[in-house]
């Protein structure tokens, strides 16, 4: 493959994961939800997690792919796709501000490593919903150890966000350097922003990660077409 082929295929492909990471993270929030009406229901807090309820999800296989695995998987799958975007806006920023491109695209990578981490945690404790019908209710505390945000839980849920504040730095980075148009900068800051906020309440973090998209469409057009 020649330099320009190889080149437009970096190109295509950062402009891909510019609108894929918040587009998948649309997805995932989506997913947690049983029907469209939990869009509109706004709640600025998550609620508490419990064991037992979260147990009553597991052991009903079903459910626990459709509401459980594939959001947690969709999340998982996504990582790639968020280090990609921020690589490809600490490219942008570098020749303007290259000391805020190489912070924020490094917060982003290390936060999307840790996420990674996290969301593959998740993923594991859902082998506990196979336990025999006469064992769940000795799971029960086995689970509630699991989900306790203490140990490597918490040091990964802490250090995610990194991912979403070094999108906030990039973005800040890009609204001062007018490299892309403002708003589209202003954009992922509130988006990243919101997301960050409202950790476990879907719909508010849903509404940041279609903001963030507004945001990410006008540069990956850009970033592909080399303008």
């Amino acid at each position: 493959m020649s330099y320009r082929n190889a080149q437009v295929a970096l190109r295509v492909g950062g402009s891909l994961s510019l609108v894929g990471f918040p587009l998948l993270f649309m997805l995932v929030f989506l997913l947690h939800m049983e029907s469209f009406s939990e869009v509109l229901q706004f709640r600025l807090t998550h609620e508490p997690y419990v064991a037992s309820e979260i147990m009553d999800g597991l052991i009903d296989r079903p459910r626990s792919w459709r509401y459980y695995l594939l959001p947690h998987l969709v999340g998982y799958i996504s990582m790639p796709f968020l280090i990609a975007a921020a690589l490809c806006l600490g490219y942008i920023l570098f020749e303007s501000r290259p000391w805020t491109a190489i912070v924020g695209t490094t917060m982003s990578c290390i936060g999307a490593v840790f996420m990674g981490g996290m969301l593959a945690m998740w993923l594991s404790f859902d082998a506990i919903g196979n336990v025999a019908p006469s064992d769940v209710a000795g799971a029960i505390p086995a689970l509630e150890e699991l989900i306790a945000m203490q140990g490597p839980l918490l040091l990964s849920t802490v250090l995610t966000g990194l991912s979403l504040l070094g999108l906030m730095v990039l973005s800040i980075g890009l609204f001062l350097s007018r490299v892309v148009p403002r708003w589209a900068a202003a954009a992922i800051l509130l988006g990243s922003l919101m997301m960050s906020i409202f950790i476990d309440v879907d719909n508010l973090m849903l509404a940041g990660a279609l903001i963030t998209l507004a945001g990410m469409v006008p540069i990956a057009w850009r970033f592909a077409f080399d303008r």
